[in-house]
């Protein structure tokens, strides 16, 4: 993921308000995979600030529910705090910024290659990477790209509900 970019038209950035999440809806591996994806132009994301404290985030995390965060800084994406960042890095007083993933590291699919891709596509991504979060991108020209979604492993093997989330598998962003 190229850095920075927007948030998705129609989002503004949020400090941890308490929502509810419905049930996610149970997939087939044939499903289209966009039904896999919290699409941001429906469910707008929580974000934090760059400067927020790491402990703060957590207990963000914790209370709400949540596996990550966007990172922002002026209305663009920087980044992706998960919780596996905020747990390593927990009681250090550190600042989201020092433990994010900087968005040029984050796995990223583009919202037209998602459109055509069935949700045994997305196992295959996260079975062939050991990723745990993927960002969904939608550009807009050649040089603006906004965030569109993002999709959890996790989530996923839930929605799936198969022995995929029975395997043991590479870990590098719990």
């Amino acid at each position: 993921m190229n850095s920075p970019y927007l948030l998705a038209q129609g989002t503004s950035p949020t400090h941890a308000p308490l929502r509810t999440r419905p049930n996610a809806p149970r997939l087939k591996l044939s499903d289209p995979a966009h039904r896999a994806m919290t699409d941001f132009l429906y469910d707008p994301p929580l974000t934090l600030p760059e400067h927020f404290a790491v402990d703060d985030a957590l207990d963000h995390m914790f209370r709400l529910g949540l596996r990550a965060f966007l990172v922002v800084r002026d209305r663009r994406v920087v980044g992706l705090m998960t919780t596996s960042d905020a747990t390593r890095s927990a009681h250090r007083n550190l600042t989201v910024a020092q433990v994010m993933t900087p968005t040029d590291d984050v796995p990223a699919i583009g919202w037209d290659t998602l459109s055509e891709a069935r949700v045994g596509d997305l196992v295959e991504i996260f079975d062939g990477s050991g990723e745990h979060h993927l960002v969904v991108l939608q550009n807009h020209s050649a040089t603006l790209s906004s965030v569109r979604g993002l999709i959890h492993r996790e989530r996923l093997e839930l929605q799936l509900r198969s022995p995929w989330s029975l395997r043991i598998r590479p870990s590098r962003h719990a």
